[in-house]
Order: C-alpha cells, then structure tokens, then sequence
C-alpha cells in the first residue's frame, strides 16, 4: 500500500516513538485524553491485537483505550494498548497511567522494549473515514508484551494512496 504522503510514509513505517512524529506534524505537544483501562481476559481482546500479542490463555491484560489531542483538543490519534499484564509491573503503570501517551510512560520507566511493526494500512476512523493505521508490538525476550493498534486523523495524517496512472 502506497501512501502518497511522505510524512505519512515515515510514520507507518517508523520503528521508534510514534508521538514526537505526531507532534512534529501538528508542531506542538500532545496530552492523551484515556477512556477506558481495563483488566480483561485474552479472548475479550480485539482479534487483531489478540493475534499479534499472543497471550496465554490464562494471562490477565490491560486494555487501554485513548485518544491523543493537541492542546486545543483536536483528535490526533486514537490508540487501543493491550499489554499482558504482570509481567512488568512498570509496563502496568505505564498502561494504566491516564496521564501521559504509553510510549513516554514506558521511556521515563526506563522500559526498553523492542518495536517491532505487525501492520500498516487503511482503517477507518470513528466518523466513517478512511485512515491511515498502524499496529506494533513492544517485545521482551523475544515475546509480545505490548501491542499497540493506532488509527491518525486523517485531518492530520494524510491517508490518500498514490495511484499509478498507466499509459492507455
């Protein structure tokens, strides 16, 4: 999938913090608005990050639903976390913290986990349009402990593909 924006392009495939690449773009900090933290069993996680997380069946994870905004309130991202929960209890702490995006939570815990990109592509956003979506695991010792599923406004990240016109 071709994604006629560069900016676009680097973050989709950006394997480090998504949020300074976001504030870069809208050219100032971001709060995370948190809507829900919970503690629920690994078949009540969207399949898409169930998959990518790979949780025993008996493991307890966090799912974190949030959006970040700029200061003005505007929609930047809206993010879904699941994390296996126990394992790490900064990585709880930092799920759980309704204060802060996940990602610098993690980095002022001094968590350091692998990213690693699970997919990049077309979504849709909570008011029916197409945008651009990226999800990713933080791993530990070669395991999910993290995976982080991120739709961006397409007001702010340009979700338009490019399209190859052939000669007729």
């Amino acid at each position: 999938m071709a994604f006629s924006a560069a900016a676009t392009r680097i973050l989709l495939t950006s394997d480090g913090l998504t949020t300074p690449l976001l504030q870069a773009l809208v050219r100032g900090p971001l709060r995370a608005r948190v809507g829900d933290v919970r503690t629920v069993g690994p078949t009540v996680l969207p399949p898409g990050l169930r998959a990518a997380l790979r949780p025993d069946s008996t493991d307890d994870c966090l799912l974190r639903r949030a959006r970040l905004l700029t200061v003005t309130g505007q929609p930047v991202s809206d993010n879904t976390v699941a994390a296996r929960s126990g394992v790490d209890p900064r990585v709880d702490r930092a799920v759980a913290d309704p204060s802060r995006p996940v990602g610098f939570a993690l980095d002022e815990a001094g968590v350091m986990l692998r990213r690693r990109i699970v997919h990049v592509g077309l979504a849709t956003w909570p008011d029916g349009t197409p945008c651009a979506a990226k999800t990713y695991t933080l791993d530990s010792n070669g395991r999910p402990l993290l995976c982080i599923r991120e739709l961006f406004a397409p007001s702010v990240v340009d979700a338009s593909l490019h399209t190859e016109s052939r000669p007729g």
